[in-house]
C-alpha cells in the first residue's frame, strides 16, 4: 500500500523535534508534512527545518496572539488565544490524508476543522498529565471532551498521559504511547569522545576537585523547576558529603535570587545558561543528574543527560520517570517537596555502581530515539487509518 500523506500542525517546537520529523519524512518517502508558526520559534529551527524537510516544511509567516489570565510558571495559569489568519489555508494546500495536531488548542481548531470536511483522520499528540492538569478549569475539559469527538486516535509520551486521557473518557484503543524523544544522538556521540584531559580543564575553570561526586542540574531557574527545594536539600547533603559538587545549568529571573542565597556554599556552581552545543562537556564531567521538578510533562533533559551515560534521580512529578527512571537500574525517585527523599537519592549515588547504572540509562534512552519514536508514530498513524 502506498504510504499516506501525513500532515503534521505544530505551531511551536525546538531543536529536539528537527530529528523527528526529518525520520518520518524518510518513513512516508518524502510525503510528511509540517505546517507551523514562523513567529514562535527561534530562527536557528526555521533554517534546521527548511533544511530538514525543504518544500515540506510551510511556516506561517505571521500570527496574532491575546494572552489571558496569569503569567506564572504552572500550567493553566492563563490562556492563549491564536488569531492565525491563513492558516486554514495553509493546511488545506497540503491535502493531507492523515493529518497530526499538536494539543486540542492553538492550531488544532484549524486541523479539525480540515479534518471534518475532508473527511480525513485527525491524530492529537498530546504531552498532559494528571498532574500537570490538576488545576484544569471545568471549561478546558469540557472543550477537550468535544474535541474528542472528531478525533480517530491519539499519540501521547507515555503511560501517564495514557491514563490520564483514560481518565477523562478517552477510548484507550485510541492512545498510542511512545510519540516523545529528544535530539541525544549528536549530543551522546559529543560526550563519549569528550577527551580526558579536556573535562579536566573545565573542571579547573570551574574551580572543580577530583574528591567528591559531581551532580548536574540543566533547566530554567523559575519556580516550576524546583530548584530551591533540591538546593535547601543540598545544604545538608554537603555537611555529610563536604566533597561533592552541584552545578546549576541554566539561566531564568530566579538565578541572581539563587546566588544570593546560596552562591557562598563553594560547593554549589551556578554555570549560566550554555549554548546547547556546548552542554555535552558538563554532562560529560558530572557523575550524575538530578531534576527537582514540581510540574513537568517529559523533561527533555531527561533522556538527554541519561544519552550520555548519566545515573538519573527524578522528580515524581515528571511525566517522563515511569519510562526512563528505573529504580536499582540507572536512577531513583523522589518527592522534591520532602527534603528527606531528596537527601537519600543523592546519597545513593555513594552506594550504586555509577558507570553500571550510566550504561543502563543508555540503554533504556535508546528506546526513545528519534528513529524509534519516528516508528512509534507510524504505527500508529497505519493502524489508526485502518480501524
Amino acid at each position: 500500500m502506498k504510504n499516506p500523506k501525513v500532515l503534521w500542525v505544530n505551531p511551536s517546537f525546538l531543536d529536539y523535534r528537527i530529528p523527528l520529523y526529518k525520520e518520518l519524512n524518510n518513513l512516508y518517502d518524502g510525503n510528511f508534512y509540517l505546517v507551523y508558526s514562523k513567529q514562535r520559534i527561534p530562527q536557528r529551527c526555521i533554517d534546521k527545518i527548511e533544511k530538514t524537510l525543504g518544500d515540506n516544511a510551510i511556516g506561517l509567516p505571521r500570527e496574532k496572539q491575546i494572552k489571558l489570565g496569569g503569567r506564572g510558571d504552572f500550567a493553566n495559569t492563563g490562556v492563549s488565544v491564536p488569531f492565525p489568519r491563513g492558516l486554514y489555508k495553509l493546511i488545506k494546500s497540503v491535502n493531507s490524508d492523515v493529518i497530526i495536531a499538536e494539543g486540542f488548542f492553538q492550531f488544532t481548531p484549524w486541523a479539525l476543522w480540515y479534518s471534518f470536511i475532508r473527511r480525513k483522520p485527525l491524530i492529537i499528540a498530546y504531552e498532559r498529565t494528571a498532574h500537570t492538569e490538576r488545576h484544569c478549569p471545568w471549561w478546558r475539559k469540557a472543550y477537550r471532551k468535544l474535541v474528542n469527538k472528531f478525533v480517530s486516535g491519539y499519540i501521547v509520551n507515555g503511560v501517564l498521559t495514557k491514563e490520564y486521557l483514560i481518565s477523562q473518557g478517552v477510548n484507550p484503543n485510541k492512545i498510542f504511547t511512545g510519540g516523545m524523544c529528544a535530539d541525544s544522538t549528536q549530543l551522546a556521540l559529543n560526550s563519549s569522545t569528550y577527551g580526558k584531559k579536556e573535562r579536566e580543564n573545565l573542571k579547573k575553570k570551574l574551580y572543580i576537585g577530583n574528591s567528591g561526586l559531581i551532580y548536574i542540574f540543566v533547566g530554567q531557574l523559575i519556580e516550576r523547576k524546583g530548584v530551591n527545594y533540591l538546593l535547601e536539600a543540598w545544604r545538608e547533603h554537603s555537611k555529610r558529603y563536604p566533597d561533592d559538587i552541584m552545578l546549576i545549568i541554566g539561566d531564568g529571573p530566579l538565578r541572581e535570587a539563587y546566588i544570593e542565597k546560596y552562591g557562598t556554599d563553594r560547593s554549589v556552581i551556578f554555570a549560566g545558561a550554555i549554548d546547547y552545543s556546548e552542554i555535552y562537556k558538563y554532562y560529560a564531567i558530572s557523575d550524575a543528574f538530578v531534576m527537582p521538578t514540581l510540574e513537568d510533562n517529559w523533561s527533555l533533559v531527561v533522556p538527554e543527560a541519561m544519552a550520555c551515560g548519566l545515573p538519573v534521580a527524578c522528580s515524581i512529578y515528571n511525566g517522563c520517570y515511569p519510562e526512563l527512571v528505573q529504580e536499582g537500574r540507572n536512577g531513583t525517585l523522589f518527592d522534591p517537596l520532602k527534603e528527606d527523599t531528596i537527601l537519600n537519592s543523592l546519597s545513593l549515588f555513594h552506594d550504586v555502581d555509577l558507570q553500571s547504572y550510566g550504561q543502563e540509562s543508555i540503554k533504556i534512552e535508546q528506546e526513545f530515539s528519534p528513529k524509534q519514536t519516528a516508528l512509534n508514530v507510524y504505527k500508529a498513524v497505519s493502524e489508526t487509518i485502518d480501524k
